[in-house]
């Protein structure tokens, strides 16, 4: 278990900001530091805020390799967001509000192969509903790994002495399953989409690797070309999948955002890093929402 300082870096904002179906609450150290579990690039990550330290003190789980080499890139720990967050305009009530809400937000670096398949699975179904059925698919693998999870046991009798995790399916894996394996686990209509962005991917038709050589209009082209890709769903996996701070994706929420506080049309001096001030707009708003308060913030 590592002790580590990091600043600006909020977990509950994170893993309720949309943007990932693998990171979740499995339980806390003690009241108030929920353990969240990271599944991420064929591991799978514990991490806390610590009990005995301050408010930039976590534990994770992984060895100091590991952090160094996949989880700090993973997390984006290496850019300032301080610098994404001075292109709001200081007149911007709104968005000064939802930054000071969503600070500590920072948008992951995923894998564009997951994000993919993930944002065609989440077409009209809610986050849980969209987390049950990527585990469902992850688990159709077999691919059964158990993370040691001693350690926070020791601190917590009541937390888990393991956790089974499945890594996210490959293509080649994902190639191996029948339509009716993919329906199996909740897919619905989005079966036949998921079905063809493997036969794609599995060909060399699709290569998402070749993608992340293009511009942002240029990608989202050509990820728009794939089966059941709407904008949405391109948006989420150029920005979440490829890293592409510019594109902005727009669901109900942020629609409503825009057009309630923006008359409809982003400031053009927010594009550079668009994707990065519609996290915090859309973690305020969604759950301002939820408490019926979405008409009541500017007053």
């Amino acid at each position: 278990m590592l002790h580590l300082t990091i600043d600006d870096f909020d977990l509950r904002a994170i893993a309720e900001s949309g943007q990932c179906f693998r990171m979740t609450e499995v339980g806390s150290l003690k009241p108030g530091f929920p353990v969240y579990k990271v599944i991420a690039y064929g591991s799978c990550l514990l991490i806390s805020g610590d009990p005995d330290g301050d408010e930039n003190s976590f534990l994770v789980s992984c060895s100091e390799a590991q952090w160094e080499n996949i989880y700090k890139t993973y997390f984006d720990l290496n850019s300032d967001y301080g610098a994404y967050r001075d292109y709001a305009d200081k007149n911007d009530s709104f968005l000064l509000k939802c930054i000071d809400y969503g600070k500590g937000i920072r948008i992951l670096n995923q894998e564009p192969w997951e994000m993919l398949i993930s944002f065609i699975i989440s077409q009209r179904k809610s986050v849980p509903a969209i987390r049950t059925t990527v585990e469902r698919l992850c688990a159709l693998s077999g691919d059964e790994k158990v993370l040691d999870c001693s350690e926070w046991h020791a601190i917590n009798p009541e937390f888990p002495e393991s956790i089974v995790y499945y890594p996210f399916p490959s293509v080649e894996t994902l190639a191996k399953y029948s339509l009716e394996d993919i329906n199996s686990t909740g897919t619905g209509y989005r079966t036949g989409y998921i079905a063809e962005a493997v036969r794609r991917a599995s060909t060399g038709e699709l290569d998402l690797e070749a993608l992340g050589g293009l511009s942002d209009g240029e990608l989202l082209d050509e990820l728009l070309n794939i089966q059941g890709v709407g904008i949405k769903v391109a948006s989420c996996t150029a920005l979440f999948g490829f890293h592409r701070l510019s594109i902005c994706p727009e669901d109900v929420w942020m629609k409503r955002v825009k057009e309630q506080f923006y008359s409809g049309e982003w400031p053009e001096s927010y594009k550079p890093v668009l994707g990065v001030l519609q996290q915090y707009m859309f973690y305020y708003a969604r759950l301002e929402h939820e408490k019926e308060k979405i008409k009541e913030i500017m007053n």
